[in-house]
């Protein structure tokens, strides 16, 4: 393993227990060597190949887009495990020559035992929606490619990763990293041999399907955001914003997927319940975004049918010392972060990779004082000091955080419209009625 390769591998654990507030893994890799082939789905550009990579064990190879090989990152793309790809519309018209070098090299890793990560659709949206595009073929084309040059005698699988996000964006959310079954190369020699391009096709589809059934997968890409509110309304889903936490994770997850099945199956634009249902959702949140109102505001008094603030701000002044703490160590780095990055980075699905990496190092160097600190004005133990440093700066950061956001939230329900959101209650309790009729609250 190369050095930049071997650090991350140490240090990310850490950072993204700091970042996600919840993260898991499905059947996930557990074999340093897998000799597989590990295609991805691609709904967050930099932060998917570091989660990706953080929650399984392999050695791992990241084939990455190549116009990002500038030669002074040369080192830094080396040192972390990065093979470049070229796309003709991006690279010019010798991408094609340029890729032979690549998959030259590809071959040779998956040889050594060690595994690689492609993101098999190819590029991000922009905006971030539960779905799937088509599966590309360049992962069948090198593992068959092996498969050839190795005489069919290497044991070389292909294995999907769904990266399921709360939201790929933000800070203290959650995901859930699941891994398809292995599906194992040698299975399609007979199909190779007949055809390659058949091989090739019908792996493809495999793959495609087996991500699909690792994600929250919504077929019909214009009744996604339904299939979201109604996840949003039941908070039974994966949605950010809008979740009921004392639900574990992984049934969340296992939730969305269901709902989304289950729409994709059942769902008729050409039915009055359907239509009925949709438009009514659609209204709801029209309304809510008309009214600034959040749905969080709405299922809050619905529960205690009063506006009950004032716990969560004595809760604030209790541990006031706590969270200015946090804001010593994390307020400037923070800042400055958010205005680089917002700043430099035009389209924000890059924007949770770079900040989690550049602010973690940023954080790092800031806090490093504290080591010097702590031992000249709090005890002269350097180990103890050691141990304040890697803790207290990133526990009270998190923590001064989500107090912050807690209290601005409070503030603004106590300002909201309280007969506006009794109107919305009751229209609430309406919908949630339709919903279970139609067997979506399950």
């Amino acid at each position: 393993m190369r050095p930049l390769y071997l650090l991350l591998r140490f240090l990310l654990p850490y950072v993204m227990v700091i970042f996600y507030r919840k993260a898991r893994s499905v059947n996930a890799q557990r074999r340093f060597n897998a000799q597989t082939i590990f295609v991805c789905n691609h709904p967050s550009a930099f932060i998917d190949p570091l989660v990706a990579g953080n929650y399984q064990m392999p050695v791992l190879y990241f084939v990455t887009r190549g116009d990002i090989f500038k030669w002074w990152l040369k080192p830094i793309t080396w040192a972390s495990h990065m093979v470049p790809i070229f796309r003709k519309a991006e690279d010019g018209a010798d991408s094609h020559e340029k890729n032979k070098d690549s998959f030259r090299y590809l071959r040779k890793v998956l040889m050594r035992k060690k595994s690689l990560i492609l993101f098999g659709e190819g590029y991000t949206d922009n905006t971030f929606i539960r779905s799937l595009k088509p599966i590309k073929k360049g992962p069948a084309r090198i593992g068959f490619d092996t498969m050839v040059e190795c005489n069919w005698e290497a044991d070389i699988k292909v294995q999907t990763i769904s990266l399921n996000y709360s939201h790929p964006k933000h800070f203290r959310s959650n995901v859930v990293v699941a891994f398809g079954e292995p599906i194992y190369l040698k299975e399609y020699k007979e199909i190779y041999e007949e055809s390659p391009s058949l091989a090739i096709t019908k792996l493809t589809r495999d793959v495609q399907k087996s991500m699909q059934e690792q994600l929250t997968y919504v077929d019909q890409k214009d009744i996604e955001p339904f299939v979201e509110n109604i996840s949003i309304l039941t908070r039974k889903g994966m949605n950010h914003f809008h979740q009921n936490s004392k639900i574990p994770l992984l049934k969340r997850y296992e939730y969305s997927k269901a709902l989304a099945n289950k729409i994709n199956a059942e769902y008729d634009e050409n039915t009055d319940n359907w239509n009925s249902l949709k438009e009514t959702v659609k209204q709801y949140f029209d309304k809510l975004k008309r009214a600034k109102i959040s749905e969080n505001w709405v299922n809050s008094y619905a529960q205690t049918n009063s506006k009950k603030t004032l716990p969560t701000v004595l809760v604030f002044l209790l541990c006031l010392p706590l969270t200015i703490v946090g804001l010593v160590h994390q307020l400037i780095p923070y800042i400055l972060i958010k205005r680089f990055v917002e700043g430099r980075f035009k389209r924000d699905v890059f924007w949770s990779g770079v900040k989690l990496l550049v602010g973690a190092l940023l954080s790092t160097i800031y806090n490093f004082a504290f080591i010097f600190l702590f031992y000249s004005y709090i005890y002269p133990n350097y180990w103890l000091a050691v141990a304040y440093f890697l803790i207290v700066p990133a526990v009270t950061g998190v923590f001064a955080y989500v107090q912050i956001k807690k209290l601005a939230n409070v503030f603004a329900y106590g300002k909201a419209d309280t007969k506006k959101i009794q109107e919305l209650v009751e229209e609430r309790k309406t919908i949630l009625a339709q919903i279970d009729q139609m067997g979506l609250d399950f």
